[in-house]
C-alpha cells in the first residue's frame, strides 16, 4: 500500500483525505492519504520523517510551502516562486515542485474574456 499525505498546519478541517481516497477506490489503487501536523518549525523534520516512513508523496499547504525548499531539491518552476506544494519522496532525494502556478494560470485563461473578431 502506498502512502500520501498533506502537511499544513492546521490541517484537521482538510477534506483532503477524503477526496484523495474517493479517487484512490475509483481508480482501484491501493493508498491511503493522511495528514500530519508538525509544529510551526518542523517543515524539514516533517519531509524528512515522512521520507524515512516510506511515505511515497507530501502535499505542503501552509505555513510550510516556503519552509520546505529546505528540505527538498525544488524544481526550477519552484526555485523560481519560492514555494514547494508537492514533494515526491519516490527517489533518493526528495523533489519540491510548485504546481499552484499552473493551475492558477489555468484558470485565468479560461476566464479570459474572448476577443471578438471582425468587428470594426
Amino acid at each position: 500500500m502506498d502512502v500520501y499525505g498533506l502537511i499544513g498546519n492546521p490541517v484537521g478541517h482538510s477534506l483532503s483525505p477524503p477526496m484523495h481516497e474517493a479517487g484512490y477506490e475509483a481508480l482501484g489503487f491501493d493508498a491511503r492519504y493522511v495528514t500530519f501536523e508538525p509544529p510551526k518549525d518542523g517543515a524539514t523534520a516533517a519531509v524528512e520523517g515522512a521520507a524515512d516512513l516510506g511515505v511515497a508523496g507530501l502535499n505542503v499547504t501552509i505555513p510550510f510551502k516556503q519552509d520546505v525548499l529546505e528540505a527538498v531539491d525544488p524544481d526550477p518552476l519552484a526555485r523560481r516562486i519560492g514555494a514547494v506544494n508537492t514533494v515526491d519522496l519516490s527517489g533518493d532525494t526528495p523533489t519540491g515542485h510548485n504546481t499552484d502556478a499552473v493551475g492558477a494560470t489555468r484558470a485565468l485563461r479560461a476566464r479570459r474574456p474572448r476577443r471578438r473578431r471582425g468587428r470594426g
